[in-house]
């Protein structure tokens, strides 16, 4: 038996230098035609969807570990995974500063008049914008505090803004100035000029932002979702923004790409990015920190030091 690290992913050579260092009798691999045995297998490197379900599906698989190259976790069968007492990992704080700044990019869009300037420009106008919103003093709730949150609130508060944290425990966090379980969000959530929606997808979480939610949001608040489409109500979504929300930015949907046909792409209260608020300038680089440090560990047969999942909450 040759054990072995699947990757999916390219490591640099550097970082193949410190794999050698830290598991000198494993041997690298990049597909599962590459491997002596798929029993062989031990260690996965990010995802890929028909591979790692074959690999998954083999009754002769020994993976012992996953690390996923992505925060959120949802598209993987968990229940196959933990019923295998396969430790998975993901990647969850390497996206803090870019998802804060899509979020931050997309309110500014509108807030600003970049969307009517932007217009303008294509037909070579000059518009002024005469009615723009200032966020200093605005109020942002921030629903899912994880470590994305929690940068989306260091940057609110540097606005000048006030934050509104709310996560399952109600707990302190940093950079809120007041934080709320998820059981009461519905009766904070008119609080809020701007509802930032940071959360996984979880039997809990699913459509979480539903009708009556958006009902309770104030007259003309903005609404980001960065999280997973699956923990919005699209339809409800559509009559939220026919009544009283004002503005959309989102960057995940329920069905990704988003169907050309979708009455999204044609609201000019919509903001809508591919999916790309998580890219990093060197993904490699912020990922790769996360598994060598969980491979030192694992190695050492200690217990996986950084983001390991919890089967039972979903991330």
């Amino acid at each position: 038996m040759t054990n072995t690290i699947l990757s999916w992913r390219k490591f640099t050579a550097q970082q193949e230098e410190k794999i050698k260092a830290l598991a000198p009798d494993y041997k690298l691999i990049s597909s599962l035609e590459e491997a002596d045995n798929l029993e062989d297998i031990e260690v996965v490197y990010g995802w890929n969807s028909e591979e790692g379900n074959k690999l998954i599906d083999d009754s002769t698989n020994q993976v012992k570990w996953i690390q996923v190259a992505s925060a959120g976790v949802d598209y993987l069968d968990l229940e196959k995974l933990e019923k295998q007492a396969i430790l998975l990992t993901n990647s969850s704080g390497i996206h803090s500063n870019g998802i804060a700044e899509s979020v931050f990019g997309m309110l500014l869009h509108y807030t600003r008049g970049m969307d009517i300037s932007l217009k303008a420009q294509m037909k070579n106008e000059w518009i002024s914008v005469d009615t723009l919103l200032e966020l200093k003093g605005k109020t942002m709730m921030i629903v899912g505090t994880g470590e994305i949150g929690k940068q989306t609130g260091k940057v609110a508060q540097a606005f000048d803004m006030k934050t509104i944290g709310i996560n399952r425990s109600g707990g302190n966090i940093d950079y809120m100035n007041e934080q709320h379980t998820q059981d009461d969000l519905k009766k904070v959530i008119g609080q809020a000029d701007i509802v930032v929606n940071i959360l996984p997808l979880t039997e809990e979480t699913d459509e979480m932002f539903n009708k009556d939610l958006f009902k309770a949001m104030k007259e003309q608040s903005i609404f980001i979702n960065v999280g997973r489409g699956g923990t919005v109500d699209t339809d409800a979504l559509l009559e939220a923004l026919d009544s009283n929300i004002a503005y959309a930015g989102l960057d995940v949907f329920h069905e990704e790409p988003l169907p050309s046909d979708h009455p999204l792409w044609n609201r000019e209260d919509v903001l809508i990015t591919p999916h790309i608020a998580g890219r990093l300038e060197d993904y490699s680089k912020s990922l790769f920190p996360i598994f060598e440090k969980n491979l030192k560990a694992y190695m050492n047969g200690e217990a996986l030091p950084i983001n390991l999942v919890d089967y039972t909450r979903g991330y």
